[in-house]
């Protein structure tokens, strides 16, 4: 098994990221069916590329679950307009500036580089079979 670099070696799984046609009725879901804890609910109007996003954060069993009305990478003109369901999953690392700077090296290409996410540092990446995938870091 390959070594894993000292930059990338995720602390944690933290989250798994949806993008719905209404934010509002599926955190209602979640909430009276799983019993999930809304811990944030943003709008589009208060943000601006990336952040221009209907987005909510629900706290279910141990981890995370985002619903997005679009991904950060849609809202900034990453990609192109992604069907609803599975955006990505993100692990939290030390530092994404450097696990960037590792995995970039390497060849891994980036959809998203570094950037500002509310509280949090993020990027996006794809595997080989184009599964996105977030690096985050709490700041």
């Amino acid at each position: 098994m390959a070594a894993v670099a000292d930059d990338v070696n995720p602390e944690s799984f933290f989250h798994v990221a949806l993008k719905v046609e209404d934010v509002d009725a599926c955190a209602a879901f979640y909430r009276e069916q799983f019993g999930a804890e809304l811990l944030e609910r943003g709008h589009a109007g208060d943000g601006e590329g990336a952040t221009a996003v209907e987005h909510a954060a629900l706290s279910v069993a141990d981890k995370r679950v985002y619903l997005f009305d679009r991904a950060p990478y849609e809202a900034a003109g990453l990609t192109d307009d992604l069907p609803t369901g599975f955006l990505h999953f993100g692990f939290v690392v030390d530092d994404v500036e450097a696990a960037h700077r590792e995995l970039a090296a390497s060849g891994v290409e980036f959809l998203m580089e570094p950037s500002v996410f509310g509280d949090l540092k993020i990027a996006f990446f794809a595997d080989p079979a184009g599964v996105r995938i977030e690096l985050l870091e709490h700041r």
